[in-house]
């Protein structure tokens, strides 16, 4: 199946895509979306979302235009980016062409979005509004509006912009103008990279993935329980419009899918919907190893694993095994804790040092990064470990005993009362990073 890409660009930038157009049509079809403003973008890429596999979007500021909150990070993004080298060239141009033009007297919105331009300002005309406004359809507005008074005032002999959706006005108002444009060659590259990810993607996305699921009550799931929770499990597959492959199995219910669809069920591998749904019907614990693979064997495989971890977690969760053995979980909120059941050489030689299970160290290492300091309370590890208090403490001890934690005592967040007890890792720095050798 083609690749469907949403053209998101003004009218004047429409030859450049139709000029590659039929050169393209093996490998990608064009959705056309041309914009008069920039207030049009977001509905546009909202209306079109469902529909293509990514957008190209002609120009930096064009895409800031997009309200951020509407972003699908599942649908690729570029950006034809607004190269200042062409600028700087069509400058050089004209004062080589046309030695007798004042360049006080040209206005160019595009020195007012370049940081690196801005220095050359004072060369340029010094009238018109500032842009500085924080708000960018505002600044659009104002650009044009000097664009057009500068003009009918005779302050200026030449306006030079980047937005080609300034054109129509500029030249309802008969502004001599020199548009600046991305060259065919930079327009041919940024569709060719974006056809290569979002290629990667599909193949990425069809990739074999197995779930396999319990519901712990202190005794193994009957034959009743499994049909209830197969049946939970179909209802929620049709839900979110995905075939139910649920099957009983060993003692489990199995779920056969994709990768993409084990990132909509998970939202990206940070929270899974499907363990949220069942928890609404079943009182016990449920537990759910997610498991990817090349082939369904290698996903089995990965996902009783994963499951094995789900059931050394206190309470219903889900965890995640991918293909090199990296573990996600649990997958209860937008900061997940990953660690690997291989394991970094580094990290097995410091858990043996120290006398504790490397995946608990990892977990630790991976929490403390989450939470970005080097400092944690026994409560913390207890958290990371799903453990008693008491349980964490021994393994805190036995890292301060191996001289690789020293104790603080902290006040965080202005509480009342003494000071906190915690544990400063001496192997990561203080964001919670790995100290490298």
């Amino acid at each position: 199946m083609k690749i469907k890409l949403g053209i998101i660009t003004p009218e004047t930038h429409m030859d450049y895509f139709r000029a590659i157009e039929e050169e393209m049509r093996p490998l990608c079809q064009f959705r056309f979306l041309t914009i008069s403003s920039f207030r049009e973008t977001t509905d546009l890429y909202l209306q079109n979302l469902d529909s293509v596999d990514g957008f190209v979007i002609s120009g930096r500021m064009l895409y800031e235009s997009i309200d951020k909150d509407c972003l699908d990070e599942k649908v690729p993004i570029h950006i034809l980016q607004d190269n200042e080298n062409l600028l700087y060239r069509e400058l050089f141009r004209l004062l080589v062409t046309k030695p007798g033009l004042d360049i006080s007297r040209v206005y160019v919105d595009y020195a007012y979005v370049i940081d690196s331009f801005r220095e050359f300002q004072q060369y340029l005309t010094p009238e018109g509004k500032p842009v500085d406004s924080g708000d960018l359809f505002k600044q659009a507005e104002i650009m044009l509006d000097n664009h057009i008074t500068l003009w009918e005032n005779k302050k200026i002999d030449l306006s030079i912009t980047a937005f080609g959706h300034f054109v129509p006005e500029l030249q309802k108002h008969g502004v001599r103008y020199i548009l600046i444009r991305p060259t065919l060659e930079d327009v041919k590259e940024t569709i060719s990279e974006i056809i290569n990810e979002i290629t990667i993607l599909k193949l990425k996305n069809q990739r074999a993935v197995v779930a396999c699921l319990s519901v712990h009550n202190g005794q193994p799931s009957s034959a009743e329980q499994l049909q209830e929770l197969k049946a939970l499990v179909g209802r929620f597959l049709h839900s979110v419009k995905i075939a139910d492959t649920a099957q009983i199995s060993d003692g489990y219910v199995r779920l056969y899918t994709t990768y993409g669809h084990f990132m909509r069920i998970t939202a990206n591998a940070h929270n899974c919907t499907l363990l949220e749904y069942l928890e609404g019907f079943i009182s016990g614990k449920v537990k759910i190893g997610w498991g990817t693979g090349h082939e369904y064997f290698q996903a089995n495989v990965n996902a009783t694993k994963a499951h094995r971890q789900a059931e050394a977690y206190a309470g219903s969760c889900s965890f995640f095994i991918n293909e090199e053995q990296k573990v996600i979980g649990p997958l209860r909120s937008m900061n997940v804790i990953q660690f690997s059941e291989q394991g970094d050489p580094d990290i097995l030689a410091l858990a043996k040092k120290i006398g504790i299970n490397n995946i608990n160290l990892q977990r630790i290492m991976s929490y403390a990064e989450m939470m970005r300091t080097n400092k944690l309370s026994s409560e913390d590890v207890a958290e990371c470990l799903s453990m008693t208090t008491r349980g964490a403490n021994r393994i805190l001890n036995k890292i301060e005993e191996s001289n690789y934690v020293q104790t603080v005592f902290e006040k965080r967040d202005n509480t009342k009362g003494r000071p906190k007890k915690y544990y400063e890792l001496l192997f990561l720095d203080k964001e919670g990073r790995k100290i490298s050798k």
